[in-house]
């Protein structure tokens, strides 16, 4: 996993351990979606990032917001279905990946 189950705990407000699994679970099923539009491997989409004295690869910040995005969806709304008026946000997921995406 790129994101870390902390790291989504602070996106979705949540400060409590019980869902920690279902959270991680979320994030592994995000990025697999995200790699599948995309039609690339995440690894494609890492950078060298300095955090301090200590280097790491982070992904596009694009795409960590693109899985945070999914993630928060995911968990709000468990069911396949909703009751009431939803509409998609401008400058979504859509509009953070296509110019990223493989057409190929």
């Amino acid at each position: 996993m790129y994101l870390t189950i902390d790291d989504m705990k602070k996106h979705l407000n949540v400060d409590h351990d019980e869902d920690d699994a279902y959270i991680g679970d979320l994030i592994e099923v995000a990025e697999d979606s995200v790699a599948t539009w995309l039609n690339r491997p995440l690894s494609d989409f890492v950078e060298p990032h300095q955090d301090g004295a200590c280097p790491h690869d982070v992904l596009k910040p694009s795409i960590v917001h693109a899985i945070r995005l999914l993630v928060g969806t995911w968990y709000a709304s468990r069911e396949s279905v909703t009751f009431g008026s939803a509409s998609e946000l401008p400058h979504g997921i859509a509009f953070l990946l296509m110019p990223l995406k493989n057409f190929n």
